[in-house]
């Protein structure tokens, strides 16, 4: 079940890409099983769900160009020396190791890498006109 949750955060994790100032510009929106939280934490956009009873459910931090994790950036390019780094989703739930998205590309693709502790694996790829 864990594994399907992470599945599909990593799904929706790949569509988006946005920046802002340390924990502000709180919005929040109610849905029938969970409240979802967006703000502003350490010049990163973030989206946090929480269960009907307050529990966090999950957290996705956004990286912008001009905020991105200088460790990540140095882990994925150590591996894709030809790519650039565009931005990096961070996916914290309770219980599991922290994920990081990371969007890469050159001039003949993009690709979407996940980053786990010392594991990494592309899990989209997309090929340039």
């Amino acid at each position: 079940m864990k594994k399907k949750i992470l599945s599909v955060l990593l799904s929706a994790v790949t569509t988006l890409f946005v920046t802002t100032s340390y924990a502000s510009d709180k919005t929040s929106a109610k849905t029938n099983k969970s409240y979802i939280v967006h703000s502003v934490v350490d010049g990163r956009e973030a989206t946090t769900a929480y269960d009907k009873k307050g529990r966090w459910i999950y957290r996705i931090q956004q990286y912008s160009l001009d905020n991105l994790d200088k460790n990540i950036v140095d882990k994925v390019r150590s591996v894709y020396y030809g790519y650039g780094v565009t931005s990096i989703q961070k996916v914290e739930q309770p219980g599991m190791d922290v994920v990081y998205v990371v969007r890469i590309e050159n001039t003949k693709s993009m690709k979407f890498v996940r980053l786990t502790g010392d594991d990494m694996e592309v899990i989209h790829e997309f090929t340039k006109g």
